[in-house]
């Protein structure tokens, strides 16, 4: 689309949706992406459903790729170069790449819940780090700590019945998103156990104080 004609297109949206453009715009680059599930997203998601191909040409001027997970309900972008990529902590990717296989186990089971997604307590998930850390001391205040605060600000976790998940509580409820689904797809789900088999390889022999 020229220019001109993106310009054009923009000056016909009434003010309102000038400013949901704005909104979406502004929360797509800062956050990576914008799922419909999470209540403050709503309205920037609905107006992205009417308005995609006009704000997907907008972020293209400067090298996004506005992508849509129609089975998640999420919108993200992504660089063209593979530039401005969040960056998470080893620790923190090997908490993530096990909530995402619990996800995919979860999924594949049918269990009765109480939540629309998938459960997991945060001792659950320590003790699946254990299983695949045998014999090495998990920095649970400081290392799950961070990652929960990571991943919950990232919209792939979030705490069952609100609040911040901490990692002091093994009985809190962790609701794993499908948003997960979006940031390890489906298909890559096989290399997520050869990957925490590498990180396992790869940690030193000695344990780490928490």
């Amino acid at each position: 689309m020229p220019l001109a004609e993106f310009a054009t297109e923009y000056a016909q949206l009434s003010a309102g949706e000038q400013s949901l453009f704005a909104e979406a715009a502004r929360r797509l680059l800062a956050e990576g992406l914008i799922w419909r599930g999470d209540e403050g997203d709503t309205r920037a998601y609905a107006f992205l459903l009417r308005r995609r191909e006009l704000v997907a040409e907008y972020l293209q001027v400067a090298g996004w790729e506005l992508r849509h997970d129609e089975r998640a309900q999420v919108f993200q972008v992504a660089h063209r170069d593979g530039a401005h990529r969040r960056r998470l902590s080893r620790d923190t990717t090997v908490w993530l790449l096990i909530m995402r296989l619990i996800y995919a186990e979860k999924r594949e089971r049918v269990e009765l819940s109480l939540t629309r997604y998938p459960t997991v307590t945060v001792g659950e998930v320590a003790q699946r780090y254990a299983e695949f850390f045998p014999g090495q001391a998990v920095r649970k205040k400081t290392s799950l700590d961070e990652a929960l605060r990571t991943l919950q600000s990232l919209k792939l976790v979030r705490a069952g019945g609100g609040g911040v998940l901490r990692a002091s509580n093994n009985d809190q409820i962790i609701e794993l998103l499908p948003t997960l689904e979006v940031v390890v797809p489906a298909s890559a789900v096989g290399e997520v156990a050869a990957r925490l088999g590498e990180y396992q390889r790869a940690r030193p022999e000695s344990p780490e104080a928490e």
